[in-house]
């Protein structure tokens, strides 16, 4: 048997619902279509996604069509959709969730950076000491002693983990305000 006819055969037993062939395939072209993932996954947002994660995505895509209305004359032929899948996926899920300007890749900063607003630095609670933690929480109260007690909220919100847009919308203004507010406390604006 040669290595077309054992493709034909493998693909037949795949459209047969074989999942001994589904297994078999899945081995046959793992590397390749985790290549194709990872060539199409710029290096700034490799660390965002997972490749397995949209390698099974592939697979699901591939396997959710009716495989008898596709036909493949060679492996060629079937690594070449996959990949192209493949590179379809990327593009998905990367447009997904990089789409909205808090996932931009081009606004993340490290946690060490020096000129991180003192309030958005974290403190690791496994490596610093109950006096570290007490003082960062003593200049977070002292900075909201500060601010008009309008602000103080919108800094509360902000310190939960709400984008300023969840903000604006649950107050009731603008994000244009909410970035008013943030420059006006001393603590500049991510664009």
């Amino acid at each position: 048997m040669d290595a077309n006819d054992e493709f034909d055969a493998l693909m037949q037993q795949v459209v047969e619902g074989s999942e001994s062939a589904a297994a078999e395939l899945f081995r046959r072209y793992e590397r390749a279509i985790l290549r194709a993932i990872r060539r199409g996954l710029h290096p700034r947002v490799r660390s965002r996604f997972d490749s397995v994660d949209i390698a099974q995505d592939v697979w699901k895509s591939f396997f959710a069509a009716r495989p008898v209305e596709r036909t493949f004359d060679s492996p060629a032929d079937l690594l070449a959709f996959l990949t192209k899948l493949a590179r379809h996926k990327v593009i998905d899920v990367v447009r997904g969730r990089t789409a909205a300007q808090k996932n931009d890749v081009k606004r993340e900063r490290s946690i060490n950076d020096p000129d991180r607003p003192q309030f958005e630095r974290i403190i690791d609670p496994h490596q610093a000491t109950p006096s570290q933690i007490l003082m960062s929480e003593e200049e977070w109260r002292n900075f909201l002693a500060d601010q008009p007690p309008a602000y103080r909220l919108i800094f509360q919100m902000l310190r939960e983990g709400k984008t300023q847009e969840e903000v604006a919308e649950s107050l009731g203004i603008s994000t244009r305000q909410i970035r008013r507010v943030i420059r006006a406390g001393g603590l500049g604006v991510a664009s």
